[in-house]
């Protein structure tokens, strides 16, 4: 009976052993196999058109009291050159963000992207720098941007820009559970396996999108200021007595661009409806701004899943907004209804609180708020009423940031 019980008990363990060598076997098979795959060439399906943030093959021309530019779209719905491929050996950064990545009042070489691209370039750098910027958007919009883009334009970098107050007012309401699927876990142990699904996947993708979503549209300077000019009577119209006296003290120079279509008719609104907005964020303890914080992180949370994915990294850069870095901006934003003060152009809560937010989702952060504030004196950084940079203040912007990239980028994509 023992000796039975014995030559059972080893029969059992030699067969457990033997499953346990035949499952490492396969284990490293499989690892192997990958590993194999990983050393083919896995090339990314050209983007067909489609609307990746507007109607592909759009044209829009502008005309404010201050500027006037044209915004040509491209077939995959940017406003920049035509994208096409990725081409090999050639380092690929996307910008997202909003009007002031987009570059609104300004033509689109003169925008801080194009003005960082060519700088790099000049430095010997393969490379392209390509525009994901939208107006009126915030980081629920770049997070969604992000799962819809990345698949399609590979980046090797992505960079989220956040116009600082603004966008980190705009925070959303963050990202309620988990997001990850049996891909992401399986990434750990076959990340070539799991590329080349996505891959495949970004072919169907591209496939289905091969057709616009939204017609071609062509509007001119006057269709669009006629619109602004009707949005901006029907504010004033409803506007409370109390919120149309204080747009009767306003200049004469600010109403006249107001009511005429040639001022942003939204700012004035929102000035109407919260005159703090650009102070309400500069106290860090506020629960509110903490929820803020909160809520950013979870969105850049979302954003690195889908960079993680697709092996791009990933860093945030905020934006200098004049109120916080330039005398002449913080002026300004009173004669369109907002309260300011000096305290703004020196307190560190712009930028922290988007690093705060940074720190939770553990991505890297860039500022060049110090540089801003260096010309803080110089009032042609911004446009006086509009409040967006100027061609100046784009310049300035890619001037700042062409260091911190030349130093991070891979010494792999200098041209020889």
């Amino acid at each position: 009976m023992n000796n039975r019980f014995v030559l059972s008990h080893g029969t059992a363990l030699r067969n457990l052993l033997l499953v346990i060598a035949s499952i490492a076997f396969v284990l490293l098979l499989t690892l192997a196999a990958d590993r194999l795959v990983g050393g083919l060439s896995h090339s990314a399906p050209t983007p067909g058109t489609m609307e990746l943030l507007f109607p592909p093959n759009s044209e829009q021309s502008f005309e404010s009291a201050e500027f006037k530019y044209t915004a040509k779209i491209n077939a995959i719905g940017l406003r920049d050159n035509p994208v096409g491929a990725k081409k090999p050996g050639t380092y690929r950064i996307v910008c997202i963000g909003d009007s002031f990545t987009y570059g609104w009042g300004v033509d689109i070489e003169q925008t801080w992207v194009k003005g960082v691209e060519k700088r790099l370039r000049d430095k010997g750098w393969d490379i392209e720098v390509i525009n994901a910027g939208k107006p009126g958007t915030g980081p629920p919009d770049f997070a969604a941007l992000a799962e819809k883009a990345v698949p399609v334009l590979l980046p090797d970098l992505l960079i989220v820009t956040m116009l600082q107050d603004d966008d980190f007012a705009g925070a959303g309401e963050g990202v309620k559970g988990s997001q990850y699927d049996f891909l992401d876990a399986a990434r750990v142990l076959y990340p070539n396996f799991v590329r080349m699904v996505r891959l495949a996947r970004q072919a169907r993708q591209i496939s289905a999108n091969q057709q616009p979503v939204t017609p071609p549209q062509k509007t001119s300077a006057e269709d669009n200021r006629r619109w602004t000019e009707k949005t901006a009577k029907d504010f004033l119209n409803k506007m409370p007595p109390e919120n149309r006296a204080r747009f009767d003290q306003f200049d004469d120079k600010v109403k006249q661009a107001f009511l005429t279509g040639r001022l942003n008719p939204y700012m004035i609104d929102l000035a109407m409806q919260n005159q703090n907005f650009y102070s309400i964020c500069m106290n860090l303890d506020d629960p509110w701004a903490q929820q803020c914080v909160q809520h950013l992180a979870e969105q850049f949370v979302r954003i690195k899943r889908v960079a993680t994915n697709f092996d791009a990294r990933l860093a945030v850069l905020t934006i200098p907004h004049g109120p916080y870095v330039n005398r002449a901006a913080n002026a300004n934003i009173r004669r369109v209804g907002y309260t300011s003060n000096d305290a703004m152009l020196t307190s560190d809560a712009p930028d922290k609180s988007v690093q705060l937010a940074c720190d939770r989702a553990g991505l890297p952060f860039m500022t060049v708020m110090t540089g801003f504030r260096a010309h803080m004196d110089d009032p042609t950084l911004y446009y006086e009423m509009d409040g967006h940079l100027s061609a100046s203040g784009h310049k300035l912007l890619a001037e700042l940031l062409t260091p911190i990239l030349d130093a991070q980028l891979p010494v792999g994509f200098k041209r020889k």
